[in-house]
């Protein structure tokens, strides 16, 4: 780490009878710069460039004492630049540069106000030496915007929710009783920069919101300390609050508080891959990190464990009985089976598992190489203080933990306390339920997802999550680490088509392409990436299977390409010598441009894509494979359904320095309604189908040779079969069911 002294701006105002000195910290690219004010009371300032962003707003905490941190007189000041990286074991960059010019103002008072100034954004942060402990009333931390911005507003009602839906308008626009969860963006008509407002290192404090005045200013706003709790003796409620004490927070004196992070950045696409609380977070506190990896999860949940239509066994294709009634050890070995075979390390077992048959289920998945990860309430994993290390005895690699349910002072102390305790046990977790992750996953990296999102199980009850949302999210709520979506439904709908639906024995739907779909596994940050839907519906599809095998989760770099908020994402991620591109529309279908100047000059890739096939914005389920070679000089336009989308696997030849490299032909079947559909990189010539026990039902050839072609399957017998597709240059056998 190099470690110099900067030079501090130091301005002085004049008013009766006082003095006022600001103080000035610039980003190490000299492009945005924090002013603070310090005259009784202090205020803060940003601008970028030659903008002011922020007008001077009150910062500070107001004691029940009648103390007020940052009301009192400076002593001393000391600064420091750093120039260093952290390296991350589970991200989506293997190293991240953590440059920062920093300013530590010493009050009189025994407080301190530490400033720091990165390139890509600003944070500031209390520190307090005093005696005993102390009750915070309340704390200030307000914006004053120099014109009216437009805000991204994840809305909120209560204080024990996170998966919130960005409603947009001015900041003027929102009464004073309205409020958000974090992070929460502004924008500027007609200038590219834009400021997402969110913290980091919390614990032992309320989580934060902000709330509208209706003016131009926001400001913070937090869930004040519990003082009686609904069920406090049932470890499956949430224990939610029935009354409050008036203030926020009762904490030591002398203590650290949580950042306040301003991520500003000049285009739309940097916020994609922004990673300031990351840094600001505590650094990494296990030392052995050789027994948990990320990876994949087969899951039965959102399918409700529907492997056939009708939940009856189908023993010649080894299915057992199926459905949430039928939940149990021989369903679960089903599930392990498929992951075992298909580079999934996971398999998540979510509500109505039991005790019974887990240590049974643990031996046979360990034997596969698959782990286990089960589902609990998290007053159950905090309350039966076995549960935890009963689950390891099982055998059980990690665990998902549900249904917090609140970000008060009391319960943001509970995610810290699970992780450490998790790690303890060397088990992985997710957090679902829970507040907006705030660098956790920094501190204990076995932490791979936290949901605070709206994700594919709204589909259940709502329209929320469509891709207008998708489009939203990655630039804001991914600001404050991974998510837990669960992608990967097979079920995809138009926005005409779609319907919420929860009723048993029905899988529901999802909104976008199947193409789109496939887009999350890379654009969305997830450390185990779910396969939501059933294992009988994957097999369908090889190129897709295939795709989700190979996948990861994890990266070593990430670039951000043309993206624009509310509107589309591309972006490409890297995993050793493979690069993965990604992209997804809004309800607007959208071409854009992908430059592949990010691989490696001199070199030549083959590019496998998945895309929106012919109409799939009427026909959502429809894609179309293809094979190419690419090199660092390659520039393609895709065009991207509504709601639509494209991945790309790009893959560095073995055969460097051939011009031409032989292509692979890749065959793609789809059954859309009574209706199969066969699309080839090749004319396709003809078909022959065959039934499961190899009786031939279908010899046709085709009269027109075109790379899509449909068979007719209203009058065939439901079940599996075989398709013989051959082509100009090969013939394919690939099953599909009916």
């Amino acid at each position: 780490m190099r470690k110099s002294i900067i030079i501090l701006s130091l301005i002085f105002f004049s008013a009766v009878n006082v003095i006022a000195a600001g103080y000035e910290v610039k980003s190490p690219d000299e492009k945005m710069e924090i002013i603070v004010t310090v005259d009784n009371g202090t205020q803060y300032e940003i601008r970028y460039g030659e903008a002011q962003l922020i007008a001077p707003s009150p910062i500070g905490l107001n004691l029940n004492d009648g103390t007020v941190i940052g009301k009192g007189t400076v002593k001393n000041t000391e600064s420091l630049s750093v120039n260093d990286s952290v390296q991350v074991l589970i991200g989506k960059d293997k190293s991240i540069p953590e440059i920062y010019n920093e300013l530590t103002i010493h009050f009189n008072e025994n407080y301190d106000l530490i400033v720091r100034a990165y390139n890509e954004g600003i944070a500031y942060r209390w520190i307090t030496s005093l005696p005993d402990s102390i009750i915070i009333n309340n704390e200030d931390f307000v914006f004053n915007f120099t014109d009216d911005p437009t805000v991204y507003f994840p809305e909120a009602t209560t204080f024990d929710s996170w998966e919130r839906t960005y409603t947009t308008g001015t900041a003027s626009s929102f009464s004073a009783s309205r409020f958000a969860v974090t992070p929460i963006l502004f924008s500027w008509a007609g200038e590219p920069y834009k400021i997402a407002i969110a913290e980091s290192n919390l614990y032992d404090y309320p989580g934060l919101y902000i709330q509208a005045t209706g003016t131009q200013s926001m400001k913070g706003m937090w869930a004040q300390y519990p003082k009686t709790v609904d069920q406090p003796d049932n470890i499956y409620s949430n224990h939610e609050p029935t009354s409050r004490y008036d203030y926020i927070a009762r904490t030591s004196g002398s203590r650290t508080f949580p950042w306040r992070v301003f991520i500003i950045s000049a285009d739309d696409k940097g916020l994609l891959n922004n990673q300031l609380v990351y840094l600001l977070a505590e650094p990494q506190r296990l030392t052995d990190t050789s027994w948990f990896a990320p990876g994949k999860s087969s899951w039965e949940w959102w399918h409700k464990a529907m492997l056939t239509p009708d939940g009856k066994a189908d023993p010649a294709n080894g299915i057992p009985a199926n459905g949430n009634a039928n939940l149990g050890f021989d369903l679960y070995k089903y599930y392990v089976d498929f992951a075992a075979k298909n580079n999934i390390q996971y398999m998540t077992l979510d509500a109505g598992w039991s005790e019974s048959y887990i240590k049974q289920l643990c031996a046979y998945a360990n034997g596969k190489g698959v782990k286990i990860m089960v589902w609990t309430w998290a007053s159950n994993a905090l309350d039966d203080k076995t549960w935890l290390s009963r689950m390891k005895a099982y055998g059980i690699s990690g665990a998902k933990i549900d249904f917090f349910q609140r970000n008060d002072q009391i319960a943001m102390t509970w995610g810290y306390q699970l992780a450490q305790e998790l790690a303890d046990l060397k088990m992985v977790g997710i957090f679902h339920g829970c507040p907006i992750p705030t660098g956790l996953n920094r501190t204990f990296p076995n932490m791979l997802n936290f949901e605070a999102i709206v994700g594919n199980e709204e589909n259940f009850w709502r329209n929320d999550s469509d891709p207008n949302y998708h489009v939203q999210f990655p630039f804001i709520r991914s600001l404050a680490g991974p998510e837990d979506y669960t992608p990967g439904s097979m079920r995809n709908k138009s926005q005409m088509e779609f319907q919420p639906v929860d009723q048993p024995n029905t899988v529901p739907s999802s909104q976008g392409t199947r193409a789109h779909e496939l887009s999350m596994y890379i654009i969305f940050d997830q450390w185990l990436g779910f396969l939501c839907d059933a294992p009988t519906e994957y097999m369908k599809y090889p190129d897709i299977l295939d795709f989700l095998a190979n996948v990861p989760t994890t990266w070593d770099q990430t670039v951000p390409l043309d993206s624009k908020v509310g509107q589309y994402i591309t972006i490409a991620k890297q995993k050793g010598t493979d690069w993965y591109v990604g992209g997804m529309s809004s309800w607007m279908a959208h071409d854009v441009d992908v430059d592949f100047s990010f691989l490696t000059p001199g070199k030549i890739y083959t590019a496998c894509i998945l895309e929106d096939g012919n109409n799939a914005s009427n026909y959502p389920t429809r894609y179309a494979a293809d094979t190419i070679a690419v090199t660092n000089q390659t520039k393609m336009t895709f065009s991207m359904a509504k709601g639509g989308g494209f991945v790309i696997r790009v893959k560095e030849n073995s055969n460097v320095g051939f011009e031409n490299p032989e292509i692979k032909t890749k065959i793609s079947l789809a059954v859309d309604h009574d209706m199969l559909l066969m699309q080839s990189n090749e004319n396709i010539k003809r078909i022959m189908v065959y039934t499961f026990t190899g009786q031939l039902v279908v010899n046709h050839e085709f009269s027109d040779s075109v790379s899509l072609q449909k068979l007719n399957l209203s009058d065939w017998n439901k079940g599996v079969y075989i398709a013989k597709i051959q082509t100009e240059s090969t013939t394919d056998s690939l099953k599909f069911i009916y």
